[in-house]
């Protein structure tokens, strides 16, 4: 009987293993229901319109996330001392113009959209990618917005898709060919 056991264990192992494999899940993520944290986080700080920090436990840094599919531009330099501020010490704020870098027009956007919002983060296949950091999807909770392709559809991006990551592969692609077609950002210079 224990015989017969092992071998029933040694080969349903691999297929529970690969099940999450498949589903873009690691094996630690699969087995210790990891994913589960990641169904509403908060987005502490936008660091481009590609890269955020989600919100960490108390005195620790949060994780980073790089948004699978696209490429943004680097955002801009931060303005050490020539930051304007009223009476009362608030940042005003340059309005945006024509003149405005791409650069910062895309930043601004992904910095509305997202800091301090409550967000569903979703793995493709690889979940590591450059410096560490890790590849996702991301989706506001409260109205179910996919920032990937958003940040896309209104043009403060390039499309990137890389393989095997390609699970909304063709919702990324129809965002890019929207913001081509009209001109949007990137794709109207």
């Amino acid at each position: 009987m224990r015989f017969w056991l092992k071998h029933l264990f040694i080969v349903l192992f691999p297929i529970v293993l690969c099940s999450g494999i498949a589903s873009g899940e690691s094996n630690f993520d699969f087995f210790f229901k990891n994913s589960e944290q990641y169904k509403d986080v908060i987005v502490e700080e936008v660091l481009s319109a590609d890269i955020l920090r989600l919100k960490g436990r108390v005195g620790e840094k949060g994780e980073i996330i790089k948004l699978i599919g696209l490429k943004a531009p680097k955002a801009p330099k931060k303005k050490g001392e020539d930051i304007d501020r009223n009476e009362l010490g608030i940042v005003i704020k340059e309005p945006v113009t024509p003149l405005t870098p791409i650069e910062e027009k895309a930043f601004e956007f992904a910095r509305e959209l997202l800091e301090g919002q409550h967000v569903r983060i979703e793995f493709d296949a690889n979940k590591e990618g450059e410096k560490h950091r890790t590849l996702a999807y991301v989706f506001l909770l409260e109205n179910d917005v996919f920032v990937n392709a958003e940040i896309l559809r209104h043009g403060f991006a390039h499309l990137s898709i890389s393989p095997p990551n390609t699970k909304y592969a063709d919702k990324l692609r129809e965002a890019y060919k929207e913001a081509r077609k009209e001109q949007r950002g990137l794709q109207g210079q």
